[in-house]
């Protein structure tokens, strides 16, 4: 008798065993990223010998770390708010057009992330120096007769971080926009709303979770930048990374060092969580 082999019976061989899943990923993850982490964390306390929390005691009364995480923060917020206005109004323009034009709009966001942060940033450094392209526009075009000081300001930092960072408010705001359901707006519209308060009343509540989670990346990714306000800023936009690099470069003080990463790690840590909610509504739902 002839048996026959239905194809939903027949056992392919599988390359990888089911139960390898991710963990190649995550062991990866933990000998390249977290355990260099926790041993400079753990320097805090241990470097000088049976330091306890004095390195902590001594970093959280000086003045100057004080200074730095000011600065950080200040910086941070500025290009948090300045991504997500343009993130959503980007991320917005995308929803609103043609498959075309929108596939052209994501290349165009997605190609700065294709060149190196440290030539992005000092290619800012030649754009707004005193004899860059935006002085001889303003300059030819009548608006001032003498160059404008941009490069070591606040303002380069910001445009330049912003540059950086804008992919990642422009694409949490496009999928929450990719999933509204666009009946509701015919549905407001048909009530009697106008195009301004469906979208206010209507798209924007809907949407501005997408806006939220990329704010959130944003900033935690802006406490830790280093090369670009190095490049672009001032004596007073220095970031808390800078003096942690001093710390270990110039002063051997892993301890001091250990301390002040410890501190910036609990506050990344804590805005993650606070941002969870938005961050995994986008990503995980």
């Amino acid at each position: 008798m002839t048996t026959v082999v239905r194809p939903e019976a027949r056992s392919w061989p599988v390359s990888l065993p089911d139960s390898l899943g991710i963990w190649p990923l995550l062991a990866a993850l933990l000998v390249l990223f977290m355990l260099p982490a926790a041993t400079i964390i753990s320097n805090s306390v241990t470097e000088p010998e049976n330091a306890g929390l004095s390195n902590f005691r001594s970093v959280l009364t000086d003045p100057t770390f004080a200074i730095f995480a000011i600065n950080t923060v200040r910086t941070a917020v500025l290009v948090s708010i300045v991504c997500a206005v343009l993130g959503y109004v980007y991320a917005y323009v995308m929803y609103r057009s043609s498959p075309g034009l929108r596939a052209i709009l994501i290349f165009c966001a997605l190609l700065p992330l294709c060149t190196s942060l440290l030539v992005r940033s000092f290619a800012w450094t030649v754009i707004l120096r005193d004899t860059g392209i935006v002085n001889w526009i303003l300059i030819n075009t009548g608006v001032i007769a003498q160059p404008v000081g941009m490069l070591r300001t606040s303002f380069a930092v910001t445009v330049g971080m912003a540059q950086i960072l804008l992919p990642f408010s422009i694409f949490p705001a496009y999928v929450s926009m990719a999933r509204f359901d666009g009946t509701l707006l015919r549905a407001s519209r048909s009530l009697g709303a106008g195009p301004v308060r469906s979208f206010l009343e209507v798209f924007f509540p809907a949407t501005r979770v997408g806006m939220i989670a990329g704010t959130v990346l944003v900033f935690v990714l802006s406490l830790g930048y280093f090369i670009t306000p190095v490049l672009l800023g001032g004596p007073g936009d220095q970031p808390i990374a800078v003096l942690i690099d001093a710390q270990v470069t110039s002063l051997l003080d892993w301890g001091a060092a250990g301390a002040m990463s410890a501190i910036v790690t609990f506050f990344v840590l804590l805005f993650l969580a606070i941002g969870w909610r938005a961050v995994s509504r986008i990503f995980f739902a």
